[in-house]
């Protein structure tokens, strides 16, 4: 064959096959909310991004810090809640005293810093739902300490979440109570994840309803409560469809970043995350020792991440499973809709069309081309090598336009079109042989 021939031979090969892939994702782009389509495409497509690209790359976001106090080993031993055996000895609801003490440390710390400094929230992320002794209606001692840290007036908002229909702040009789409630001083959030079939936490869900005499009321997510706080804005329930489409699977996705150092000294646990404006401590660490900045219209998190805690789940099943604490999740939740300042967004049609277009008709001319010069006619070979530059391509196009412009390109979806396509074309040529071979067995 000359050269002319494999030039004209391969551009309309090439044409045909990115046409054709370009038509089956048109499909896939607008029938992307299927169930099938969401678990063994987008899923995974994401999962091995943020696995090996956003978990370990530094991104400093626009916007105040995000600060986590953790409940962790060091505090339950300090404060003596494990046992000889390091087992927890409260039984299932952590001690609200300790709670109590921790916001009368923030209330005191924050009333000796510079008035630029104050934060805007606090989210204690401990289940309220009922009191501490049994039956869960009449109140401990740690409860009422709770309630009277409670009704104090604070430069800052206290978030608390609303897990159960019943919630023994919410329905408190103390007037001083629910008058913080009614002026949004305490403010009760959803703190619910939408768990995917694997079990896995991708998603956050925008808001939870809770029932009471026939009667719906709806909460806000926490970490869209922080955002808003942090951003200094108001948004309601109807708003909701509008910045972060509740039933898209792409919008309310949570992007993981691991912890990239850890520091220890004097009884204080710190740890600094990939996300740059996120700061883990201990809560046994000394305010003081923290950088007053960093409060500066801050978000905190008091939440628990000891070894014992049960509060965890399941992230980023690739290759092997890792687990985040439930106030890890809901920290990274918040970075995440700074950083995409609200919610994720998928790359229009005719661009993603685009890309599926160029790359294949590319990449599947140049190759053929190269096979064709060389008189190598293999097609598996062929396949083969026009897969892995395929697949570099389209994961390294699709982290680029994720990390640099905020917009999600599925880099999966093209690669099995790709595999789809070249499987059909290897059929159409290889099937008329073998029909002739048949037919001179025949003869």
């Amino acid at each position: 064959m000359t050269k002319q021939n494999i030039y004209s031979s391969s551009f309309l090969t090439s044409l045909l096959k990115a046409l054709s892939a370009m038509i089956l994702f048109s499909v896939t782009y607008y029938y992307y909310s299927v169930s099938f389509i969401k678990e063994n495409v987008e899923d995974i497509a994401f999962d091995t991004i943020n696995k090996f690209i956003i978990n370990t790359s530094p991104t400093n976001t626009p916007g105040a810090h995000v600060l986590l106090f953790a409940i962790d080993d060091l505090y339950m031993k300090t404060h003596h809640l494990y046992d000889e055996r390091n087992q927890s000895n409260y039984g299932y609801l952590f001690p609200r005293d300790h709670i109590a003490d921790f916001i009368e440390k923030m209330d005191t710390f924050v009333s000796e810093i510079d008035g630029q400094n104050i934060p805007k929230a606090l989210f204690i992320d401990y289940d309220m739902s009922f009191s501490s002794l049994p039956y869960g209606k009449e109140l401990s001692i740690e409860d009422k300490k709770l309630l009277k840290v409670l009704k104090k007036n604070r430069p800052y908002i206290v978030l608390l979440p609303k897990t159960e229909r019943y919630n023994f702040i919410e329905q408190s009789r103390d007037p001083e109570i629910q008058k913080a409630l009614h002026d949004g001083k305490i403010i009760l959030v959803s703190v619910v994840f939408a768990q995917s079939s694997d079990g896995d936490i991708r998603r956050y869900k925008s808001f939870s309803k809770f029932y009471d005499r026939n009667i719906s009321r709806s909460y806000l997510n926490a970490d869209i409560a922080m955002w808003q706080l942090l951003n200094s804005m108001k948004i309601t329930l109807k708003d909701i469809n509008k910045t972060f489409y509740e039933n898209d699977i792409i919008a309310n996705r949570i992007w993981i970043k691991a912890y990239a150092s850890q520091d220890r000294e004097d009884g204080c646990s710190t740890q600094r995350s990939y996300w740059e404006k996120l700061s883990k401590y201990s809560a046994n660490c000394s305010l003081y020792d923290i950088i007053e900045e960093d409060f500066s219209g801050a978000v905190m998190i008091l939440g628990g991440t000891h070894s014992r805690n049960d509060d965890t789940f399941s992230v980023l099943d690739v290759l092997e499973a890792d687990r985040f604490t439930g106030a890890d999740l809901h920290a990274n939740t918040v970075m995440t809709m700074m950083h995409l300042n609200g919610s994720m967004r998928r790359l229009s049609f005719w661009k993603s069309a685009l890309i599926v277009f160029v790359s294949f008709f590319v990449l599947s001319f140049i190759l053929s081309v190269l096979f064709g010069l060389m008189d190598m006619n293999n097609k598996e070979v062929e396949f083969i090598v026009l897969l892995i530059i395929m697949t570099v391509v389209l994961f390294s196009l699709s982290a680029y336009l994720l990390q640099v412009h905020q917009r999600w390109f599925n880099w999966f979806v093209p690669l099995v079109l790709f595999e789809v396509v070249e499987i059909f074309d290897y059929f159409r040529e290889y099937t008329p042989g073998l029909f002739s071979k048949i037919l001179r067995k025949e003869k």
